[in-house]
């Protein structure tokens, strides 16, 4: 990971600083100073990979000699304890390439220092330590022409206050959102790291050795961390907000480590975590999903219990539902059941409007009669996206004009925009855009009594920064859901990609293995080859702009666009005159002809280009090149223009919200996610492909399970019922209010809502509304649903109390207290059966509660079925419905249910273990001899299996390679394979174990 290291110190006369001698140091260079007549001579530092001036627009071009530019701040600055410069330190992320360190640090500079009339001295370090940094030395006063400025650029200092720690933390934070902003924009995949409370200076080779200032430095920062750490916990506590809404005990562990490192022993490093879990700041939100105890900060719970009530504030208002007819612009634009639903939903509702859009569905083309709508009603709709590609496309796509997030905020921060409350902001790609500019937008939009529409999928790609807000937002106002998906054209993709939205990638997985469409090379080499070769005999019949390969890191993109460029000009397909142009914003050279496909990764206003732009180049010479956008536009690129890639194969990233009818998706690495997964794979009309190596992935379970992991990032509002019981504040107090107000809006609310508005829309498309008791049966099952979510929570947190009781030396089981959670367990199971057996069927239910009620569902069936076994006399034998019953019984979780039934049965639980793993045996060994005689081959793996255990020698030597290859005929058969996964794993199991003990004996 990358991290925030910036540090910044002033060379002073006073402290033996000499600025001539600072940049040879720094730049490796020998310079004289004129004003003591000594030579500096440091060009034999070999870590010094770069360096350059950097000056004002109108400067003269003589300050660009480092000897020049240095004795004249030497001569200005003429007393005797002057300032001469400022010396700014910036760590570079290990993971990045030379090209791209340089782009970091020039563009800082260029930011905060060169813009504002400042003279920089830019050199990058890298002694292939593992400490790549840059060394940014700043004159004091701006340069006015020719010479430099009378005064000093005192109103470019941030304010700060005495002590340790000073003006460094101000550039840490600056430093920390540059590189992130920039990774975001280059679709890289890092986060800017949490770093030291104090970071240390870089000292470098010190001519002095340990009497160097530097070092007296490090050691008072070094101090001043440790006392930090133990004496100041609002400090740790602040830092670890920053990039977590909710963190655990872990990530504060981390920050521990990585500031205190061995200073301290252990007993005192794990006294600090358990001083800082206690803090009065910290709030105890309880476990998340994978059972670990989550914590916030009370900042951070105030600042979404405000954004919590500017969401409520706008649902509150319905000033945007006007009189005027709705009916014309649904005719108009020929929308369908689910699209005039949703404009329903959007514009007779409240001030806010969530609107969750699987890929595909048609979102932008909805948007068009809503624009006509409120501008027909004298309203100005503005839209917003985090990237400049999806902004222009918004706006290209509805007419709904548009920029970015980034954009939006500073026009609004700086007074140049305003929000009215004629106003209606368009958020897409919503699921994107991290808590601070969710909160700030909605914060500017509720005081304007705006109207907010909110448009992505909370399953798609997440934002970079903390939380997952869009998400919390869609859960606390409800909202409308078009998944009826139109890109995909098969309706075996269309599902797949419904299977995606739900999480279920197995499901999806199985279907595109089914089509042929999975390839699984021996490694990554072997992958590459086969996507790039697949791609090139498609892209002859449907033409490059049809045809996109996706990867998840820019390495394996860069990789696959090298590769179809020589497969385009081996065939033929691209011009022959090469031009150089250039890309990274750097002298790295690209070579560009007529044909080829690019990818622009800079916006530029002027050249009517954004970041993202694909685009064909039509004519090109040495100056500028001619270049058709995919939307339609012609733009003249000049060589200036030093943003450009080629355009063959994207990341996913930047593939989201494309539309194409054929994608080749490499899957390039273990760090795969559920989210990437679902970018990836519905962004085709007619063709899916996807190419994996047994290298990150042996076999398919293993690909289905990386694609499959998920990386949730919570929100506090996730918590909602938990907070009253957990946290006991004061409801006298700000947070306790805050606390009270939102534990108010409980399941039945909430759920009800989401549960009438879905199944009324359902209703409606059915033509039933009329029916007054379909009406009402849908409020009663609604509030039916929400009784049973509310009392599973309050049951949740009464286990959760017993079990933290404890129960030494005793069996909890024997406690009365066990027994009637277990009685009201049992119920509760029972009752989300029925529930279930109910709603299974319906439509319009969100599938986090049908998921819920089969969870309790299943455990309810499992345990009938159990007692179905157990209460069986022992002289009859159980018939057809009862072993089908034991196969869904799982012996160890269930185990509980088998010692209370047996035991109120007088039998024995350990004979009733025995005689349900027969069953299932029984079951098992059926459907292996119906595949058998289908598959052959399984008999001739079964007979050889038998006979290999009861031979030696070389005879068992030949049978085991007679077994591999039946091994490998049985997994090479996909539809045999997804049969033996979903029917029999034990036998997979079967088949690696005996794989194993095959290759163990040949190594022997």
């Amino acid at each position: 990971m990358a991290i925030a290291f910036a540090r910044v110190s002033i060379h002073s006369r006073s402290k033996g600083h000499s600025a001539v001698a600072a940049s040879a140091y720094r730049t490796a260079s020998k310079l004289f100073d004129e004003r003591i007549g000594t030579n500096y001579d440091f060009s034999n530092r070999s870590e010094v990979v770069f360096s350059e001036i950097l000056l004002p627009p109108g400067t003269s071009q003589k300050f660009l000699n480092r000897e020049f530019l240095w004795n004249e701040v030497e001569r200005v600055e003429n007393r005797i304890n002057s300032q001469l410069c400022k010396d700014v330190v910036l760590a570079l992320p290990k993971e990045l390439n030379r090209v791209q360190h340089i782009e970091l640090a020039r563009r800082f500079a260029q930011l905060h220092f060169v813009e504002n009339g400042l003279a920089c001295d830019v050199a990058i370090h890298d002694g292939n330590d593992g400490n790549p940094h840059a060394h940014i030395l700043v004159t004091l006063r701006r340069i006015e022409g020719n010479q430099f400025s009378k005064y000093k650029a005192r109103d470019l200092n941030p304010q700060f206050a005495k002590g340790l720690i000073v003006e460094g933390d101000y550039w840490h934070e600056q430093w920390r959102e540059f590189q992130n902003a920039y990774f975001q924009e280059k679709d890289i995949d890092l986060a800017v790291d949490l770093n030291h409370l104090i970071s240390e200076r870089h000292a470098g080779r010190m001519r002095e050795g340990s009497n160097h200032y530097l070092h007296e430095e490090n050691e008072l920062i070094r101090e001043g961390r440790k006392e930090l750490a133990l004496h100041d916990l609002d400090n740790l506590i602040n830092q670890i907000s920053l990039t977590n809404s909710v963190f655990t005990r872990r990530d504060i562990e981390r920050l521990l480590f990585k500031t205190l490192q061995s200073e301290i022993n252990s007993s005192v490093y794990l006294a600090i975590v358990e001083r800082l879990l206690a803090h009065k700041d910290v709030i105890h939100l309880g476990v998340n999903h994978q059972g670990i105890d989550s914590y916030t900060t009370r900042y951070q719970y105030l600042a979404e219990a405000k954004l919590l009530t500017n969401v409520e504030q706008l649902q509150a208002r319905r000033s945007f539902v006007f009189n005027n007819d709705i009916e014309p612009f649904i005719q108009s634009y020929r929308l369908n059941e689910e699209q005039k639903e949703a404009f329903s939903f959007i514009t007779q509702g409240e001030n806010i409007s969530v609107l969750i859009g699987r890929p595909g569905v048609g979102k932008s083309y909805l948007l068009k009669p809503l624009k006509e709508y409120y501008e027909t009603n004298h309203c100005r709709v503005i839209g917003a996206a985090l990237s400049g590609k999806v902004a222009k496309a918004l706006q290209a796509d509805t007419g709904i004009e548009s920029s970015t997030i980034a954009s939006l905020t500073y026009r609004l921060d700086k007074q140049m925009l305003k929000f009215t409350r004629h106003d209606v902001l368009v958020i897409d790609e919503a699921g994107m855009v991290d808590f601070a500019n969710m909160a700030y937008l909605l914060d500017e939009a509720n005081k304007a009594k705006c109207k907010v529409i909110l448009v992505g999928d909370p399953d798609q790609l997440k934002p970079i920064q903390k939380g997952e807000i869009f998400r919390g937002i869609a859960e606390h106002t409800g909202y409308i859901e078009l998944d009826n998906i139109r890109r995909q054209k098969n309706p075996g993709d269309k599902q797949a990609s419904l299977d995606l939205a739900k999480g279920k990638v197995d499901a999806a997985l199985a279907h595109y293995i089914k089509q042929g469409a999975v390839h699984l090379e021996k490694d990554e080499i072997n992958a590459k080859q086969h996507i790039v070769s697949d791609w090139i005999h498609s892209v002859k019949e449907c033409g490059l702009r049809n045809h996109v390969m996706l990867a998840f890191t820019r390495k394996a993109v860069s990789a696959l666009n090298d590769k179809a460029r020589i497969a385009l000009q081996e065939a033929g397909q691209l011009g022959t005159s090469e031009y150089s142009y250039y890309k990274d914003n750097s002298e790295r050279e690209i070579k560009l002809v007529v044909g080829e496909r690019i990818l622009l990764r800079q916006n530029d206003k002027n050249l009517g280009v954004r970041n993202g732009d694909l685009a064909t180049i039509c004519t090109i010479n040495d100056k500028e090149f001619t270049a058709i956008l995919d939307s339609g536009e012609q733009v003249t690129i000049p060589k200036s223009y030093k943003y450009i890639d080629y355009g063959y194969a994207l990341t996913v990233h930047k593939s989201q919200g494309m539309t194409v009818d054929k994608a080749s998706v490499l899957i390039d690495s273990k760090y795969w996610d559920r989210n990437l997964s679902f970018v990836a794979m519905t962004r085709h009309r007619e063709k899916l492909a996807l190419y994996a190596d047994k290298n990150n992935h042996p076999d398919l379970k293993a690909l289905s399970e990386t694609l499959s992991r998920t990386k949730t990032k919570d929100n506090v509002i996730d918590w909602p019922l938990d907070y009253a019981i957990r946290v006991g504040f004061d409801p006298d107090k700000l947070i306790g209010r805050v606390i009270n107000r939102i534990t108010d809006i409980g399941q039945k609310v909430k759920q009800s809502w989401n549960y009438l508005i879905n199944y009324e829309t359902y209703l409606k498309a059915q033509e039933k509304m009329q029916n007054q008791a379909e009406r009402e049966k849908a409020r009663a099952m609604a509030n039916e649903l929400a009784t049973y979510l509310d009392n599973k929570a309050v049951l949740k947190e009464e286990i959760s109390i017993f079990e933290k009781e404890g129960f030494k030396g005793t069996d909890k089981t024997k406690s009365p207290i066990f027994d009637s959670l277990y009685n009201r367990i049992t119920e509760m199971n029972k009752k989300a059966y029925e529930l279930f057996m109910k709603v299974k069927e319906q439509p319009h239910l969100s599938p986090s509660i049908k998921d819920k009620l089969q969870q309790g569902s299943d455990r309810y069936e499992r345990y009938m079925a159990i007692k179905t076994i157990v209460e069986l006399p022992s002289h009859i034998k159980p018939n057809k419905e009862s072993v089908a019953k034991a196969l869904s019984i799982d012996v160890k979780k269930d185990y509980i249910h088998i010692a209370r039934l047996c035991s109120q049965n007088n039998k024995n639980p350990t004979e009733v273990v025995q005689q349900i793993e027969n069953l299932q045996k029984k079951h098992q060994q059926q459907i292996f001899n119906q595949l058998k005689v289908t598959y052959p081959v399984l008999a001739d793996f079964e007979h050889l299996h038998s006979v290999r255990k009861k031979v030696t020698g070389f005879k068992a030597e030949q049978l085991a390679t007679i077994l591999e290859i039946k091994s490998k005929e049985i997994t090479s058969n996909k539809e045999l394979f997804i049969q033996l996964q979903e029917k029999l794993p034990h036998f997979i199991n079967k088949l690696k174990i005996a794989s194993q003990q095959i290759h163990t004996r040949s190594k022997e």
